[in-house]
């Protein structure tokens, strides 16, 4: 498997989910450009094949501060796309990871909704691949598809001009990233000596508040909030 990412040797920082039908030629490659011109290291499969391992992908998600879930209308016919979304999602709920997600030329209540061949590519995907044994995993890229879109996410329009929504995107992430950053200590103080009533830093400790605007509670979605049973 061949992949592609702004260094190869360097942590991912972002990793952009995508279907490659619809953007493999044109968006998805351009966004990679222009996160790397902004010292942004970010990860793109450009030749994923059939029979190809997962594994691989799954570790740069994992090791990726960002992820970028860019759905677009024939994004529910690859399972590939599909079961990164899941891995994004079991990351996102360990709060491990941050997910952007961006709706291509798509209204978010399509998929939301599953309606029209967006909801039909699914369940043909599932019984193609399960015609005999039936699994659960319809349930996780349900589950996984009602998270990102009940999340602030970003619109590309019928309009939208490529360079500029890139540009916003690029900005976005690094601004998101830098604030990631611990602070650095001008004066570190020596570790030999332990201060007095230090508060355990374990599960216990505080989270950092998620983006205004973004609904943290689809993060974890019950069963019978998911559209498809």
């Amino acid at each position: 498997m061949m992949m592609s990412s702004s260094s190869r040797n360097d942590k991912a920082q972002v990793f952009i989910n995508f279907r490659g039908a619809d953007l493999r030629s044109h968006f998805a490659p351009y966004l990679h450009d222009v996160l790397h011109k902004n010292g942004i290291n970010a990860f793109i499969d450009d030749k994923l094949e059939v029979g190809d391992d997962l594994t691989d992908l799954f570790e740069k998600i994992e090791e990726s501060t960002v992820a970028v879930a860019i759905i677009s209308s024939r994004y529910t016919e690859s399972d590939w796309c599909l079961n990164e979304l899941v891995k994004i999602k079991e990351c996102v709920d360990r709060r491990t990871l941050r997910v952007i997600p961006v709706f291509y030329k798509l209204e978010i209540s399509i998929v939301k909704k599953l309606k029209g061949s967006f909801g039909l590519q699914l369940w043909k995907l599932w019984r193609k691949e399960n015609h005999c044994n039936r699994d659960d995993r319809i349930l996780k890229w349900d589950a996984a598809l009602q998270d990102v879109s009940g999340k602030k996410a970003m619109r590309y329009l019928e309009n939208s001009n490529e360079a500029d929504f890139a540009d916003k995107m690029a900005k976005h992430i690094q601004d998101y990233l830098n604030k990631d950053k611990p602070p650095r200590e001008e004066n570190p103080k020596p570790q030999g000596k332990r201060e007095e009533n230090v508060k355990p830093q374990g599960k216990g400790g505080d989270n950092p508040n998620p983006e205004e605007g973004s609904n943290m509670a689809s993060s974890s979605i019950k069963p019978g909030k998911q559209c498809l049973k």
